[in-house]
């Protein structure tokens, strides 16, 4: 009885070391956790480098070096992270790049492209990307260019900025590594800049930066006279009430919206003046919808009227102030959904008349807000983003819904990647990740001007 015991005594014990062996051999094991991604996005805004390497990541320095570089150059925002091998994996990538998503949209920048390099895979998604999937964009990628990280990447980039630009070619089958390298043009090109000693690549390059600050300044005086017209419409219903609240008693020291509504013009007008990029002005407008939701209430409670519910701001024309019912409308064209609209507008509408636009000069045009192009997303989202889910839906078949697209919902990472895929570089499976493989140098080309 004794024997037999300790025999079983033994086997357990074998089977116990047995599988403490298999579970430290296990990758999972070994595996550890990836960079937290606020961790990841801080450094991509703080450090200007679009290129997170964590410590056991393959990647040598020169190749770290030419990935900046790719990533750098690049004309949409195109953001990288390097870990070492085996760290995410198919069922953990989408958790992560919702994380990064969620993090870009706080640090103020809900469009971008995001490739995770886990060893020589490749995962990538965006929320700049309209129609094409960023999987497919680092499968054709990885394809083109197999064994060859550095071909591989610097293709997966300038797939990424075609397809930004909504051009046809980002799903062209052949190596873009190098466009326009081919041929006798290209040659001609590449016999100018070595006698120039590569003085050409930097006359382009600063020509890019330059009309892209051009334009970057154009964006930000448009949108900020937008805001600025926002500011003073706000300013001037609260002088129209002043005397009403006067009258109603105690100056309107009883009513404590009245000083809210006070505080929000005023802090609205102090963070306009100290905006310096379009996408700042999100906070201006947040400040502004909380505004006119305690104008709303304080007029309400002068003409003891029912307290407004705190409801997204009118579609139409976020001036008009908090909504007061959904209605059903389309665009020109296009398909219909239900908006948030003021009485007014609601109205208007029911009665198939045009409600009354909230309109922006565009090229000395003008257009609704949410046909202005991609620096009215901020001053969108920094009115209507705090009541969930609804811009998608809202401005769905409109020029700020293509911009919100991409797989995010509401123009965000956060949103959530349906998509999280790639390529395989390097003959793997291809298991819905690229695999640069061959130990490859993996390289790049150039990305946004290195500002965030």
């Amino acid at each position: 009885m004794t024997h037999s015991l300790r025999r079983a005594g033994a086997a357990i014990a074998a089977l116990i070391a047995g599988l403490i062996v298999v579970l430290a051999l296990s990758p999972a094991a070994n595996a550890a956790a990836p960079p937290d991604a606020q961790t990841v996005v801080s450094h991509w805004k703080d450090k200007q480098d679009p290129l997170y390497v964590e410590s056991g990541s393959p990647l040598t320095s020169d190749q770290q070096n030419e990935i900046r570089d790719a990533l750098k150059g690049a004309d949409s925002n195109v953001y990288a992270v390097a870990l070492p091998d085996g760290t995410v994996d198919n069922s953990s990538i989408a958790s992560y790049m919702t994380a990064i998503g969620s993090a870009l949209t706080t640090a103020g920048r809900p469009r971008a492209t995001v490739a995770v390099l886990d060893g020589q895979r490749l995962y990538a998604d965006s929320s700049a990307i309209r129609r094409v999937s960023p999987g497919e964009l680092a499968n054709l990628a990885v394809t083109a260019n197999p064994g060859d990280v550095v071909a591989g990447m610097k293709d997966f980039t300038n797939r990424v900025d075609l397809a930004v630009a909504g051009k046809r070619t980002a799903l062209d089958p052949g190596s873009q590594a190098n466009p326009g390298a081919g041929g006798t043009a290209a040659l001609v090109g590449l016999g100018v800049l070595a006698l120039v000693g590569g003085g050409g690549y930097f006359l382009y390059s600063s020509n890019k930066k330059k009309k892209r600050a051009i334009q970057d300044a154009k964006d930000l005086a448009a949108v900020k006279q937008t805001v600025d017209e926002d500011v003073t419409k706000l300013g001037e219903e609260i002088t129209a009430v002043d005397a009403d609240v006067t009258l109603s008693g105690e100056g309107g020291k009883h009513i404590d919206e009245w000083q809210t509504a006070l505080d929000s013009y005023e802090k609205a007008k102090t963070q306009l003046a100290t905006v310096e990029r379009a996408d700042q002005v999100r906070e201006v407008t947040q400040t502004l919808e909380d505004g006119r939701y305690a104008l709303a209430v304080v007029k309400a409670k002068v003409s003891n009227d029912p307290i407004p519910e705190r409801r997204a701001p009118c579609f139409f024309n976020p001036q008009h102030g908090p909504s007061l019912r959904d209605v059903r409308w389309a665009p020109p064209g296009g398909a219909a959904r239900d908006v948030p609209a003021c009485k007014m507008d609601a109205e208007a509408v029911e009665r198939g008349f045009d409600p009354q636009m909230r309109e922006v000069m565009v090229d000395g045009q003008r257009r609704p807000y949410y046909d202005a192009g991609p620096a009215y997303q901020p001053y969108a989202y920094g009115y209507y983003g705090g009541f969930g889910d609804i811009m998608t839906g809202m401005f769905i078949g409109t020029m700020m819904g293509s911009m919100l697209s991409g797989g995010m919902g509401m123009g965000m990472m956060g949103g959530g990647y349906g998509d999280a895929s790639g390529g395989d570089f390097g003959g793997g499976d291809g298991g819905g990740w690229g695999d640069f493989g061959g130990g490859g140098d993996f390289g790049g080309g150039d990305f946004g001007g290195g500002d965030w």
